[in-house]
């Protein structure tokens, strides 16, 4: 009722004018409620838009924080492997070095090893010639020996030699004394016993020098035994066996000119005999005693 008083005028009619304020009222109301419902919606899009633009900024302070990152990473990275490179080449120089090192020890090792070989070649050839140098030496001695027994043995012929000697120079005195020409059989046995005195002058310095090449073989002996020569002693001894080789011959060579003269003396002693026996028989005694130096012959 109230309402439609409002649209009545005093008098009765219908009022447009309040009618058109209550419509311009509405319209109002309308307006300000879609202005309010707009405010609402534009604060609620503006509070979106600004939770939006924070997060805008954010993912951008994000991106920005990421993109330096980036950066910092990749100026990292290339600091990083330009370190790594410098490493590498360290390590390669390194390597290189290391590689050259052990070049040069196996170039050692392998001169090593050659000297080793060089050593153990030369070892055994130390023994081949200890050995041949102890076969030399039984040699040696074995040849020594046999020509100290024919030295022993010329030795006793001589002095059996000596002997029959002195006894044909009795029977030569005695055949002498016999006979007219006593003056020129004794010349003979002169010449006779010089000759048998230079032959024993000459035989005792062989003994002596025989004695003394005994003597040097019993110490080289006795080192060999003892284990005591080195290779110097080796070589010193080879060099005198050497020198007593040389000294073999040479003695070798007098023994045969000495045996040379033996056997003219022989030959004279052989003559001195036939004439002895010539004289035997002018003499009964001499007689007697002729098959007695024919055996001694």
């Amino acid at each position: 009722m109230t309402l439609l008083n409002i649209f009545q005028n005093n008098d009765g009619t219908f009022s447009w004018e309040n009618m058109a304020i209550v419509l311009i009222a509405l319209i109002a109301g309308y307006i300000l409620h879609q202005f309010t419902a707009k405010k609402k919606v534009d604060q609620k899009y503006i509070s979106g838009l600004e939770a939006w633009d924070n997060k805008y900024k954010k993912l951008e302070n994000e991106f920005k924080n990421y993109k330096s990152n980036i950066t910092t990473g990749e100026k990292q990275s290339e600091k990083t492997a330009q370190q790594l490179n410098g490493r590498v080449k360290a390590l390669e120089g390194d390597i290189r070095v290391l590689s050259d090192d052990r070049n040069k020890l196996l170039h050692v090792l392998t001169e090593k090893d050659e000297g080793l070989k060089k050593y153990s070649r030369q070892i055994s050839d130390l023994e081949d010639s200890m050995k041949s140098w102890k076969e030399a030496k039984a040699r040696t001695d074995a040849e020594w020996a046999e020509k100290v027994k024919s030295l022993k043995e010329d030795l006793t012929r001589a002095a059996a030699w000596e002997q029959r000697v002195k006894g044909a120079e009795e029977e030569a005195q005695k055949a002498k004394s016999m006979t007219g020409n006593a003056e020129r059989r004794k010349l003979e046995a002169e010449l006779r016993l010089k000759t048998v005195s230079e032959y024993a002058g000459k035989v005792v310095p062989l003994e002596n020098e025989l004695a003394i090449k005994n003597k040097l073989i019993n110490e080289m002996q006795e080192l060999i035994n003892g284990g005591k020569a080195s290779s110097e002693d080796l070589k010193i001894a080879m060099a005198q066996l050497e020198l007593q080789r040389e000294n073999n011959s040479i003695l070798q060579q007098e023994f045969e000119m000495k045996h040379a003269s033996n056997i003219s003396l022989v030959n004279e002693l052989e003559h001195l005999k036939s004439q002895f026996r010539k004289l035997a028989e002018e003499n009964d005694m001499l007689k007697s005693k002729s098959p007695e130096a024919e055996s001694l012959s």
